[in-house]
């Protein structure tokens, strides 16, 4: 018995040694479809020893026999294994509210998705990265309601606009704030978007009260790509492709043009036969090659890119080549601090060519449809540029993109380091200091001999640069307690910014020849001017988040701004938010009724601001007369921020476990103390200066769909939608402005009036009742019937204001094989196409439109298109004849993709291979007679949005790429 119990023990003991000791344990981990799990964490119980699997889902790591590995992932439910001596443990993982359970970035922190009480709208790398885009900002376009993106411009590297919710400023800053990786900057047009891990935007002024007086105009929070901890991760993105103009507007050719021209007087000695838009419109070029690194273990991870980007434009010389590198490093040399560093360089390379404007003016779109199809390329000498016989000075299309030889650079750098510290249970204080440099030149020369211009200025050199700093060091303290059915989060703190601002600008003329371009060769120095400026920014920042058993919400923020652009009485400012969350789902009548996956209203207010105006906009400022003395030009005055209060009622809802759901938003955004240029009486000596006059409003209605029809194994469709309403509206201009004015045409004066009542980009002019068949002129509408047509007869006679946006996209997934459909759309706004007004103008010798062949003539009578008359500008006055329906509806992008199956990948040891095609712009449904109902001389988000003149549009575009994963 005693020898029977003695054995007993001692294979017991030994059974606990060998379960303490170390063994190793291998397996994978997939999901319920047996899909495998990249970048999982896998824990043993109470240490800090763990690993990550690899990209097939396998994981290697030595653990106690008796241990309990914790397993996670985000969007799955965390799971708990023991061990039990065994050396093979598969892990299958179930799904979680993925959507719900998601964490957002906010401002200066994140919140889980479902306890956000604000209008939040996020975007992942996942829902574009095989979608080609160039510029970051195309990476929201159609992705998040009431955020519109457009393209005001199709040229290589141009900036896109981005406007939430409408616009709320005359005279200052339209775009939102831009905050990557916890920096504010001006844009992102020179981010990599393939650098980039989510957006966030913060639309209403619940939660972007936390920016206080740059948050008006909502707020876009970029998160950069981080390395995960494991199995490192080679990335390397590459794809090449062409584009195209895909519309052709038809022009006179050589006889219809020479018929016109003896028809209003002109004679044109020239016998060539030039299609100028074959000439111009060419095959543009789109590369694009990246490498990214990550990897690193569970206290070291690190993220590092490369990247190379080359747009050759449809209209050569435009080209654009981006350079960019990035190292973002993250670090936890002790348990109580961790560290992290962002740093990103940027080099921009930009040759331009002139659009925004007509042959007079060198803009090389319009030159391409009004230039003369009796010329050539060259003259006789086969060396200098030819020009309109009719008009001196009227370039050629080619010499106006060719004849300048010009260069744009921009350097950029931009990153941060911080520290956190975990001070106590649920207490932490975080110190980031970051700054943002830009270094950036232009150089312009146009030679003395090859154009008209040319010679006239007996050669022309321009060069200007730029210099900017700006450092930012933000301080809080953050509190997190989760105390039975309450969930506390405080935040405190301060930040500081200061910015450094150098321009200079040099031109000359009269150069010896066309070899030395540099502007010490010229022997007249036509100007010569610097411009330095600073401002700083102080700022205390304060958040609570509550939550009461996960079903009643309240966040409050609020932000006391201090900025150097004002006066001293007007310096500080006060911005806080309120807002409200109930998950009605968690309560007991909903809760086991299983209808709903999540439920939840969402209320708030908040009060942002806008400073976004010039650094010395309240000084008293004096300008050199010329004559030894100076002109006192700027009256000091007690400006203050333009104040936006927003009110805003949402609901989310999902049903059907998640696979159908829906967000609806109700907003109305008031703002006052609007800058508004007034007038004084010209006794004063004084032009145009900006007081808080004015109040301007937007209301409207957004909803957000996204559905999950089909979910298996093999096939899955999921469909993403939105629309969004906005009427915008000035309320105000003060007492001493009634009316002014924006959109300025060449030689037409302005075509946009803002006033009390009216929406900006509303369109003033006349109101052409068509032609006279008497007399082959337009008839005017005659509003005041004093039988003279002047300027009181003008009018609105439409607006740039879209009744409303929409975008939708379908992804479908069969097995290997992929497929993405996105469309993008604008209904209801209008356009003024003063390309028309060039094209149809029948007063000079620039060439017309087909549609002016069937002008006004004595034998033909009833037509909409006047007669032709040499020198008679009257016809082409800014009227309702150029309004047209900007409304589109655009392919935007379609996308096929392969990727390699598993077994294939395991052969050759990679963790992903995806090839794929994708076409973008492929077709637009629109009523609009110009390229690209999409563009705006002026930027959308201002007064002066809505006109096409001459820009470049937008191409169209195919691209073969590859992604691989090592």
């Amino acid at each position: 018995m005693k020898k029977g119990l003695l054995v007993i023990s001692f294979v017991l003991a030994w059974c606990v040694v060998a379960f303490a000791q170390n063994i190793t344990v291998r397996g994978t981990v997939k999901d319920q479809k047996g899909e495998a799990l990249p970048g999982v964490s896998v824990k043993v119980k109470g240490t800090t020893q763990g690993t990550s699997t690899g990209v097939n889902g396998d994981y290697t790591l030595s653990a106690p026999g008796n241990a309990t590995l914790v397993v996670t992932y985000i969007g799955f439910k965390p799971l708990e294994v023991a061990v039990n001596g065994r050396t093979t443990v598969n892990v299958t993982l179930a799904e979680s509210n993925q959507q719900l359970e998601e964490v957002v970035v906010v401002g200066y922190g994140s919140q889980r998705k479902k306890d956000i009480t604000g209008a939040v709208s996020t975007v992942k790398a996942s829902d574009y990265e095989n979608r080609p885009i160039v510029s970051a900002a195309a990476a929201l376009q159609g992705q998040a309601a009431g955020v519109n993106v457009t393209s005001p411009s199709g040229k290589p590297g141009s900036a896109l606009a981005i406007s939430v919710r409408g616009n709320t400023s005359l005279n200052a800053k339209n775009g939102p704030l831009y905050v990557v990786d916890g920096i504010m900057v001006e844009n992102i047009d020179f981010l990599n978007p393939q650098d980039i891990e989510s957006f966030s935007v913060l639309k209403d002024a619940s939660s972007a009260a936390i920016y206080g007086s740059s948050g008006a105009n909502g707020v876009v929070l970029i998160t950069t790509k981080k390395g995960m901890s494991g199995v490192s991760k080679i990335n390397v993105t590459a794809y090449t492709g062409f584009s195209n103009f895909p519309k052709k507007i038809d022009v006179l050719n050589n006889s219809e043009y020479l018929a016109l021209m003896t028809e209003m007087g002109y004679t044109d000695p020239n016998a060539a036969s030039t299609d100028w838009q074959e000439e111009v419109f060419g095959t543009g070029k789109d590369h694009n090659l990246q490498l990214a690194v990550s990897g690193g273990s569970e206290g070291n991870r690190y993220y590092v890119s490369g990247g190379y980007q080359k747009q050759k434009g449809v209209v050569a010389p435009a080209d654009y080549d981006r350079y960019s590198m990035r190292l973002n490093l993250d670090n936890q040399p002790k348990k109580w601090l961790g560290l992290s560093t962002n740093l990103a360089f940027n080099r921009s390379e930009f040759v331009d060519v002139t659009d925004n404007a007509g042959v007079a003016r060198g803009g090389t779109i319009l030159s391409a449809l009004t230039s003369p199809p009796t010329i050539g390329v060259f003259n006789a000498d086969g060396v200098t540029y030819t020009s309109n016989p009719n008009k001196g000075g009227w370039e050629n299309p080619v010499a106006a993109a060719f004849g300048p030889d010009q260069k744009s650079i921009d350097n950029r750098v931009l990153g941060n380091i911080s520290a956190d510290f975990k001070i106590g249970k649920g207490l932490s204080f975080k110190s980031t200091f970051g700054g943002e440099y830009q270094g950036s030149r232009w150089d312009y020369f146009l030679d003395p001999y090859k154009t008209d211009y040319g010679r006239a200025q007996k050669g022309l050199g321009k060069s200007s640069s730029t210099s900017r700093f700006v450092w930012q060091w933000d301080n809080t303290i953050n509190y997190s307690r989760v105390i039975g059915k309450h969930n506390i989060q405080a935040l405190a703190g301060h930040s500081a910014q200061e910015s450094d601002y150098k321009y200079t600008y040099d031109e000359a003329r009269e150069y010896p020849n066309g070899y030395v371009k540099t502007l010490n060769a010229a022997k007249t120095k036509v100007s010569q001017s610097t411009t330095m400026s600073q401002w700083s920014r102080r700022s205390f920042i304060g958040r609570i988040n509550y939550a009461y058993n996960d079903t009643y919400l309240l966040t409050t923020n609020v932000r006391y701004d201090g900025s150097s652009r004002f006066s001293e009485d007007e310096r500080w400012g006060w911005f806080p938010s309120l807002s409200a969350g109930w998950r009605i789902n968690n309560e007991p009548f909903l809760k086991e009724s299983g209808i709903f996956y999540d439920l939840k209203l969402r209320a708030g207010w908040g009060k942002t601001g806008n400073d976004g105006i010039g650094d010395y906009d309240y000084f008293a400022t004096f300008t050199p007369n010329g004559t030894g003395g100076f002109n006192f030009n700027n009256l000091a005055k007690p400006l203050t921020w333009e104040k936006t209060d927003q009110t805003n009622v949402g609901l989310d809802l999902s049903v059907l476990g998640g696979r159908l759901g829906a967000n609806l938003d109700y907003y109305i955004k008031k703002t006052k103390d609007l800058l508004v240029d007034i007038v004084p009486p010209q006794s004063s000596g004084f032009g145009a200066q900006k007081y808080n006059v004015g109040s301007m409003e937007n209301k409207g209605f957004e909803i957000a769909i996204n559905a999950i029809p089909v979910d298996q194994k093999s096939f899955r469709w999921d469909i993403n939608g939105n629309i969004a309403f906005n009427r915008n509206k000035v309320t105000d201009l003060g007492q001493y402005t009634n009316n002014l004015y924006y959109g300025e045409v060449y030689e037409r004066g302005n075509v946009i009036r803002v006033e009390k009542g009216q929406p900006l980009g509303a369109f003033y002019g006349y109101i052409s009742k068509g032609v006279d068949p008497s007399t082959g002129d337009i008839v005017y509408a005659d509003l005041d019937n004093n039988g003279t047509i002047t300027a009181e007869d003008r009018t609105y006679i439409g607006t740039a204001q879209p009744d409303f946006t929409y975008a939708l996209t379908n992804n479908l997934r069969y097995k290997n094989l992929s497929l993405s459909i996105f469309l993008q759309g604008v209904q209801g706004n209008d356009l003024f196409n003063a390309s028309r007004m060039e094209l149809e103008g029948l007063y000079d010798s620039k060439n017309q439109s087909k549609d002016v062949l069937r002008r006004w003539t004595p034998d033909n009578r009833n037509t909409d298109i006047p007669r032709a008359a040499k020198g008679n500008t009257d016809n082409v006055r800014a009227s309702s004849r150029f309004v047209e329906d900007g409304s589109y509806l655009r392919l935007k992008s379609v996308t096929l993709n392969y990727a390699l199956g598993k077994s294939l990948l395991r052969r050759t040891g990679l963790g992903r291979v995806n090839v794929y095609v994708t076409g973008q712009n492929l077709f637009t449904i629109t009523n609009y007679k110009g390229f690209d109902p999409e563009v705006s001389v002026n930027t959308p988000n201002g007064p002066g949005m809505g006109i096409d003149y001459g820009t470049y549009p937008q191409s169209r575009t195919f691209i073969f790429g590859v992604n691989l994963d090592f």
